[in-house]
């Protein structure tokens, strides 16, 4: 049994059941805090978006697998749309006394809440607020997002960005506050050994030598329609090519079915549209030689930190803080946007060097250096402030 003596933390924000890459950030977090040797709890949501809000099918992971397991430390209380809720989640709280509540931060929907548990606790105990901050202001940018985001980070004590570029956002609105810096993990969990490339083709019926992936939820921000005409030009030079889109489409399904037939792609296009539960999502890893991340606005992706942990390569845009992420030529390639011509030219690119270029080995090396792995220096160092 561990001998929790470091201090409390405890975590606010989407856990299991939830599904979906904030979930999967509180999993981690929580294991990496557990093992270090901190007594971790986290307070979760009853209601996360209403109903009118989520596009999705469910909210839910309807997985038979489940990583880092932790539901006997998990407590759901927090209705987003309800103050009631917010108020027992202080009173909770104020029971545990928590030396540090750590807040995950990835979209201002979730600022009132937020803003009222934090404000209202700092009062009635001590205790240090930290927000963990992958989206400063959200993907869609909307008009209040800036200043629900200013408003609501504003009372943290400190700061725990996962990207330089997010950082570089919170130190031109909080400048007098402490920010620490780290990165997503890397998103080893989902390589459960079931598949290798030549296996994982099989199951899929692909044939052709090239497998180029687009996996995660299918949005407009994430430019799919752009890596669909890049690989119609791709095709041109590389015919023994095939794109592989996995992922719940958020936006209207038919906009890329269109635009597949109209270039004329659908035998070489397999486009799958749903949420991919966890012990599916090796198979699709394992069947791409690369993933492509066409995206027309990032912080970092966890979809690049799930292709490290299966050790294959990635193009990504140069927006937000992608590129921090690649190691020029070595893990993958950063094109300067999602130009057709551009995306071409940067996948075939690294398809043409998949025999000169150890990527397995080179995204290995640079992985150990990925992650929460700093957290007990940062902690320490917030604890003891």
């Amino acid at each position: 049994m561990k001998d929790h003596t470091k201090g409390k933390i405890t975590i606010i924000g989407p856990a299991y059941p939830y599904r979906g890459g904030q979930s999967l950030v509180e999993a981690h977090l929580f294991e990496t805090l557990n093992r270090l040797g901190y007594d971790c709890n986290t307070i979760s949501f009853t209601l996360l978006y209403p109903k009118i809000f989520f596009p999705g099918t469910t909210q839910f992971d309807e997985s038979g697998t489940t990583f880092f397991k932790h539901e006997s430390k998990i407590t759901r209380l927090i209705n987003s749309i309800n103050p009631v809720s917010w108020f027992r989640t202080i009173i909770h709280l104020r029971k545990m006394k928590p030396d540090v509540i750590i807040f995950v931060w990835w979209m201002p929907f979730f600022g009132p809440a937020y803003w009222t548990i934090g404000t209202f606790i700092k009062r009635l105990i001590k205790t240090r607020t930290v927000f963990l901050i992958e989206n400063y202001i959200s993907h869609e940018n909307m008009w209040f997002d800036k200043l629900a985001s200013k408003i609501t980070l504003n009372m943290a004590d400190y700061y725990i960005c996962q990207s330089k570029y997010t950082a570089r956002q919170i130190e031109a609105n909080h400048p007098n506050k402490r920010i620490f810096q780290t990165t997503l993990s890397v998103f080893d969990c989902y390589n459960l050994n079931k598949f290798t490339r030549v296996s994982a083709r099989e199951h899929l019926g692909i044939k052709t030598n090239n497998v180029i992936l687009f996996f995660g939820l299918i949005r407009a921000y994430k430019g799919l329609d752009k890596l669909i005409k890049a690989f119609k030009l791709l095709r041109e030079e590389m015919p023994d090519t095939t794109l592989l889109i996995v992922g719940e489409c958020y936006d209207d399904e038919h906009i890329y079915r269109k635009l597949i037939a109209d270039e004329k792609l659908e035998e070489h296009t397999i486009m799958i549209n749903r949420f991919i539960p966890n012990e599916e999502v090796e198979v699709f890893f394992k069947a791409a030689d690369m993933t492509c991340l066409p995206y027309n606005s990032a912080t970092q992706s966890g979809i690049l930190m799930m292709a490290y942990g299966f050790r294959i390569p990635s193009v990504v845009t140069d927006v937000g803080g992608l590129a921090e992420l690649i190691k020029e030529g070595e893990t993958g390639l950063v094109v300067k946007n999602n130009d057709p011509d551009v995306l071409k030219t940067g996948i075939k690119k690294i398809l043409l060097n998949e025999e000169d270029v150890d990527f397995k080995k080179n995204i290995g090396e640079l992985s150990n250096k990925l992650g929460y792995i700093d957290l007990s220096s940062i902690f320490n160092q917030i604890i003891k402030n």
